[in-house]
């Protein structure tokens, strides 16, 4: 049975420094939507204090965790033990998306990140900070996950992006990364044109789309942007009542 705490504590904290891998799960509301699940590298992983965590995001060919984030927040983190005694650690947190270049980005990423300290500091196309208010850690036995020797970052990621220009991620983000694989918001930027340059009525519109205020959906705003599934949802109560109604009367008259 996994063991659970409200914040992370020193011990959870220094084992996390020591991981060379972390996966990165969010999902959309809607319940056909994608579950996402990424793998990150890298030292852009950073505990700041006990219920809070970030990472430096890559450009890459998804805006999955982003899109999700700017819906509704949920987001896990996911570090295994590869080497010595086995264990599973999961942050249960909500995200938010600091783009590059925004006054909290910088904040951050001055607090947080030096040439020094991370192998990615001066990379070219980073393109956030995600950063993670933390509510629950779960510690888990980890018993089936396999050792692995780790030989070292990828440099392919460094090598390519430092071929490349501000300009031509921006024409990547607008080309590939303005909406999720369900549709929902992605990527927007100065950088990209004034066309992408903040969330438009439409985005927003869209983010709503799928939830109320807090994401409750009993919320009044959500029902009456949604009249057509409370009718619905209504008439197949009236249904499942008038049934239930009718037994009953028939096994009290039987």
């Amino acid at each position: 049975m996994g063991k659970f705490y409200d914040k992370i504590e020193d011990g959870h904290a220094d084992w996390i420094k020591k991981q060379k891998l972390i996966f990165v799960s969010t999902a959309p509301l809607n319940p056909n939507g994608k579950v996402n699940l990424s793998p990150k590298g890298y030292d852009c992983f950073r505990v700041i204090g006990p219920n809070q965590v970030c990472y430096l995001e890559m450009t890459g060919s998804g805006i999955e965790t982003q899109s999700h984030l700017q819906e509704n927040g949920r987001i896990t983190i996911m570090f295994c033990a590869f080497e010595g005694g086995p264990k599973i650690l999961r942050l249960f947190g909500h995200g938010t998306v600091l783009r590059v270049d925004s006054p909290e980005y910088k904040d951050l990423l001055s607090a947080q990140y030096t040439p020094e300290n991370c192998d990615i500091y001066s990379a070219k196309g980073i393109r956030a900070i995600i950063l993670i208010d933390v509510y629950k850690v779960g510690i888990s036995c980890g018993f089936g996950v396999p050792f692995f020797d780790y030989k070292g970052p990828r440099e392919t990621l460094n090598r390519l992006s430092g071929k490349q220009t501000e300009e031509k991620f921006a024409g990547w983000w607008v080309q590939v990364n303005t909406t999720s694989l369900d549709g929902l918001p992605g990527m927007r930027h100065e950088r990209m044109g004034e066309k992408w340059a903040v969330l438009s009525s439409q985005d927003r519109k869209k983010l709503n789309q799928f939830k109320g205020a807090d994401g409750r959906w009993w919320d009044a705003k959500y029902l009456l942007e949604n009249a057509s599934l409370v009718a619905m949802g209504a008439g197949i109560g009236t249904v499942i009542g008038a049934a239930i109604a009718t037994v009953h009367f028939m096994n009290k008259h039987a």
